[in-house]
C-alpha cells in the first residue's frame, strides 16, 4: 500500500494553482474575503499575478513611479504622492499624447502643489478623463477650474472646499462640460445663485448636487428644479433655503434622495409637500432642521412607503407615538438616525423594530433613555448590521 507525501501533494495543489489563467485566479479572488486564506505562500505569489493584471486603480506614493503608473492604471489617487507638484505632474506626462493616456479618474484631494498648470497638462494628456477630485484644495480658484473646462468628456466634479472659486469658475466648468452628471461644491462660499442658475442651463446631464453650506437661497432651488435628471440633492447647513424652495425644488423631477439636515428655516410642513410631489424618494434627510417632527410630516410618509429605506431625524424631539407612525407607514425602511433625539425610549425602539422588518441600522447615539431592554429586543428580531450607541444607562454586555 503507498503512501502520498504530504510535501508533493502540497507541491501539487500549488502547480494546480500555476496552471490557471490570470482571468479565473482574478475571478477566485473577488471572492476571497481573508487574506489568510491564500496561504501557503507559492499560491499567494500566484494570486498576487492575477491581482496586479487586473487592478484598475493605484494610488502612487512617490513622484518616480508616476510615468508607470499613469500608463497602466484607468482611475489613480494622487492625493498622498510626496512633493507633487506641477512641474513633477507635467514631466511624467508624455508630450504629444494625443490619445494615449486611457486614464479616467483622478483623485487630487488635499494635493495643494498642483496648480492650473498641472491640471491643464493632465487634461491635455488624458483626454478620456471622466471624473476628477480637487475636494480641500483650498487655494484652488478660477484659474484651476478653467484647466478642468477643457475636459469635454467630465462627469464628476468634486471641489469640496475650494474656496477660491466663484460663479466665474463655475460658469467655465459647466459650459467647458455640459455632460456633467456629478458635482460637489460643498463649502464653496464664493457660489451664489447666479453660478447654480448658470450650472443648471448650461449641464442638462446633472444627476446629483451637492450645494451644502453655500450662501444660495430659494431661487438656486429653483434653477435645479429644471433638470430633469436630477435624482440626489445634498443642501445641508443652507441658511436661506425655506419650505417655498423645497416647494418650487419638486416642480419639475424625480428625487431619490434629498439631504437638508442643518437647515434652520425647513420645516415639517415644506419636507410634506415635497414628499406628495415626490413618490420615488428614497433617502431622506431631516436631522437637526425641524423642530419637532409633526403629523403632518408622518402622514404623507405612506405616500413613499414602497420606495423609502433610509430615513435620518437626528436631533429632533420624537416619542413612542412617533416612531409607531413610522412603523406603520414605512415597512421597507433600512437605516433610520435618530441621534440625539429627545423622548427616545424602550418603547418607542420596540414598536419600530417589530414594524421594519428590514431594518438594518439603527442610530441612537446620546438617547439616554435607551435601556438594555430595548437593545436586546432588537437583536431577537433582527440581524442588526450596525448600531450606533453611546452608553447612557446601558451595559456593554448588552451591545456585545
Amino acid at each position: 500500500m503507498s503512501h502520498d507525501d504530504p510535501g508533493s501533494s502540497s507541491a501539487g495543489a500549488g502547480a494546480g494553482v500555476d496552471a490557471l489563467s490570470l482571468d479565473l485566479l482574478a475571478h477566485a479572488l473577488a471572492g476571497v474575503r481573508d487574506p489568510r486564506d491564500l496561504l501557503p505562500p507559492r499560491r499567494e505569489r500566484a494570486f498576487a499575478r492575477a491581482e496586479a493584471a487586473s487592478r484598475r486603480s493605484a494610488r502612487p506614493l512617490r513622484r518616480e513611479v508616476l510615468p508607470r503608473v499613469l500608463r497602466a492604471f484607468p482611475a489613480l489617487d494622487l492625493s498622498a504622492c510626496a512633493g507633487l507638484d506641477d512641474a513633477s505632474l507635467a514631466a511624467a506626462l508624455p508630450p504629444g499624447t494625443g490619445g494615449e493616456l486611457g486614464v479616467r479618474r483622478v483623485r487630487l484631494a488635499r494635493a495643494s502643489g498642483v496648480g492650473w498648470r498641472g491640471l491643464e497638462a493632465m487634461v491635455a494628456a488624458c483626454p478620456r478623463l471622466e471624473a476628477v477630485d480637487l475636494s480641500h484644495r483650498v487655494a484652488a480658484g478660477d484659474r484651476e477650474m478653467a484647466a478642468l473646462a477643457a475636459a469635454a468628456g467630465l462627469r464628476e466634479l468634486v471641489m469640496d472646499k475650494c474656496l477660491g472659486v466663484t460663479d466665474v469658475g463655475l460658469a467655465k466648468v459647466a459650459v467647458g462640460c455640459p455632460g456633467l452628471e456629478k458635482l460637489s461644491v460643498k463649502w464653496c462660499r464664493e457660489i451664489s445663485d447666479i453660478g447654480i442658475e448658470l450650472l443648471a442651463k448650461k449641464c442638462p446631464e446633472l444627476r446629483s448636487v451637492d450645494i451644502s453650506y453655500l450662501k444660495v437661497s430659494n431661487e438656486s432651488l429653483r434653477s435645479l428644479s429644471t433638470l430633469e435628471k436630477l435624482v440626489d440633492i445634498t443642501m445641508v447647513c443652507c441658511l436661506l433655503v425655506d419650505d417655498h424652495g423645497l416647494l418650487m425644488l419638486s416642480a419639475g423631477n424625480s428625487l431619490k434622495s434629498i439631504d437638508v439636515s442643518r437647515c434652520p428655516h425647513v420645516t415639517s410642513e415644506g419636507l410634506a409637500s415635497l414628499i406628495v410631489s415626490q413618490r420615488f424618494i428614497q433617502k431622506i434627510n431631516a436631522g437637526h432642521s425641524l423642530h419637532e417632527i409633526e403629523t403632518c410630516f408622518l402622514s404623507k410618509l405612506s405616500t413613499i412607503c414602497e420606495t423609502l429605506t433610509v430615513l435620518r431625524l437626528d436631533g429632533l424631539e420624537i416619542f413612542a407615538s412617533n416612531l409607531q407612525s413610522i412603523g406603520d407607514s414605512c415597512k421597507n425602511l433600512v437605516e433610520i438616525g435618530l441621534s440625539k433625539c429627545n423622548g427616545i425610549t424602550d418603547d418607542g425602539i420596540a414598536s419600530l423594530v417589530v414594524n421594519c422588518g428590514y431594518l438594518r441600522t439603527i442610530d441612537i447615539t446620546c438617547c439616554h433613555l435607551v435601556t438594555n431592554d430595548a437593545l436586546a429586543f432588537s437583536f431577537v428580531c433582527h440581524i442588526l448590521r450596525h448600531l450606533s450607541v453611546l452608553p447612557a444607562g446601558i451595559d456593554q454586555i448588552c451591545i456585545l
